[in-house]
């Protein structure tokens, strides 16, 4: 009976990974590798229609994408960083509205780490995955 299910165990656990290791190999590339995440902090609280207005006015900067998020004072927009920056992003959007505010910028200690200690390129997964892709490649 022990036998039974330690063998029923190991060829699930066999299968799953078989199935993990297939998905990985046939992934396609990613598209959104050049997508960035920035923020720019207002110096005052923003009210719903200046928030329509700073949303309408950044989506309209090249290379800005849709998902645009302001919560009190904080503006958070993703952006192709092949098209432009973000300090490029914020001179555009700073002629468009009449307000302060300044551009978020990562700490100098900060800007070479990673963000994930499992997910980040010296990771166990990274590290899984791309020898897995280079497998199928």
């Amino acid at each position: 009976m022990f036998k039974r299910i330690a063998l029923g165990t190991f060829l699930s656990v066999l299968l799953l990974f078989g199935i993990v290791v297939y998905h990985i190999g046939t992934m396609p590339p990613i598209d959104n590798a050049t997508v960035q995440i920035s923020r720019i902090d207002f110096d005052q609280k923003l009210d719903s229609i200046k928030s329509i207005e700073i949303k309408n006015s950044i989506r309209s900067i090249n290379g800005v994408k849709n998902d645009v998020i302001i919560k009190e004072n904080v503006l958070v927009y993703f952006h192709d960083n092949r098209i432009a920056d973000s300090k490029q992003v914020y001179e555009a959007l700073m002629t468009k509205v009449d307000m302060k505010a300044k551009r978020f910028e990562v700490p100098a200690d900060l800007v070479n780490k990673s963000t994930c200690p499992v997910t980040g390129t010296n990771g166990i997964i990274n590290k899984f995955t791309s020898t897995v892709q280079h497998i199928f490649n």
